[in-house]
């Protein structure tokens, strides 16, 4: 890189000399910070707390964290639109990732090869904007394919959050009342499956070498600042006072609702006000999972709940066997919605979504998760 400069700010050869050696090392420097640069992904279930923790990494000078934008997910959902462009405005209808972060359509490149091209060029300039090298997003997303999106980041590093999943559960239960997404059939069943594969995941990557980390929800509301002090060592990073607390946190990406007023406050609490009780049919079919997780890992995961009812038993082969197909059956009718609105005309779809969300809200009756 060479500056154009004058005659008058420059009156020797040795000055041209010194502003030239100067000029060459900057594009050192840049190579260093963008070689320094690593994704971060952090990965949950719904309701596991993953919005605080999302908020107290991005307290950190040096992390910038997108908040469920989701680009790499959307590979499908994207696809054929890349070269044109359409592609952002796509991704701005289906979760309003672009627009969250302040980031405007146009901004955005036109021509990328794919959703992991896109993904790095984006999430990196969120992340030069706070002039952090740490760039990524937090996402509950992702329970059903973590091993797909490492293999197409293989320099990321990955933190799973846990929580007692009782409590996951209520949180699910409190947050329907008002949300219609939380109203949607087979919730338990994501949240089950989906914790199953998180950590059959997170095994495996830690067999591959790749940099995991672990942490649960209760002990982050109980202790912050010890967590966050053990993130840092993970990220080799040095920790920051301000990482334990929600005082001045950037929550401008969170959506609005009332499922977000605990992390949209400045007190770090692992409880809530109301005390939800869950259904005796799902209290018995979480502690024959927990059961199950319990007498394949022994007592080191789950670390949540820490007792069992006296008399439990993991579930049956069949049980096993049905939630899985419950399951899939979920993730085949999120796929098919995903490619009705990929293949129809944005205006179209848009209008779709409107309607559809009428029509919920006209329905009086809002069921629970079973």
């Amino acid at each position: 890189m060479w500056l154009k400069l004058s005659s008058r700010q420059l009156t020797s050869p040795e000055q041209l000399l010194a502003t030239r050696d100067s000029e060459l090392d900057m594009p050192s420097q840049t190579s260093a910070a963008t070689q320094n640069s690593r994704p971060l992904f952090v990965l949950s279930v719904w309701r596991s707390g993953s919005s605080l923790l999302y908020a107290l990494l991005n307290q950190h000078s040096d992390i910038a964290l997108m908040y469920e934008g989701d680009l790499p997910r959307l590979h499908r959902f994207l696809w054929g639109r890349f070269r044109s462009g359409s592609w952002r405005d796509r991704w701005e209808f289906w979760n309003q990732g672009p627009s969250r972060h302040g980031i405007a359509i146009d901004s955005l490149p036109v021509s990328v090869s794919n959703a992991w091209e896109a993904t790095r060029i984006v999430y990196q300039d969120v992340a030069h904007r706070k002039q952090a090298t740490i760039w990524g997003e937090k996402t509950p997303h992702w329970y059903d394919c973590p091993l797909d999106m490492a293999e197409k980041f293989p320099d990321a590093r990955f933190i799973f959050l846990w929580r007692d999943i009782n409590a996951v559960m209520k949180s699910i239960r409190r947050a329907a009342r008002t949300e219609r997404f939380f109203r949607k059939a087979g919730f338990a069943h994501r949240v089950l499956v989906g914790t199953h594969n998180l950590k059959e995941s997170c095994d495996a990557l830690k067999s591959q070498g790749r940099a995991v980390h672990e942490v649960s929800y209760e002990d982050l509301t109980s202790n912050a600042t010890e967590c966050m002090q053990c993130i840092c060592k993970f990220l080799e990073i040095p920790f920051e006072e301000q990482m334990s607390s929600l005082a001045g946190a950037d929550r401008s990406a969170i959506a609005a609702g009332a499922h977000h007023t605990m992390v949209r406050s400045n007190r770090i609490s692992g409880r809530g006000k109301q005390r939800e009780v869950l259904p005796a049919a799902m209290q018995n079919k979480i502690a024959r999972y927990v059961c199950h997780w319990r007498q394949r890992y022994g007592a080191k995961w789950p670390t949540y709940p820490r007792k069992l009812p006296v008399v439990t038993r993991p579930p049956s082969l069949l049980e096993f066997w049905f939630d899985r197909i419950l399951y899939q059956l979920v993730l085949s009718r999120d796929k098919l919605v995903a490619f009705t609105y990929a293949i129809v005309p944005l205006d179209f779809a848009r209008g779709l979504r409107s309607w559809l969300r009428q029509r919920s809200y006209k329905s009086r009756l809002l069921p629970t998760p079973q």
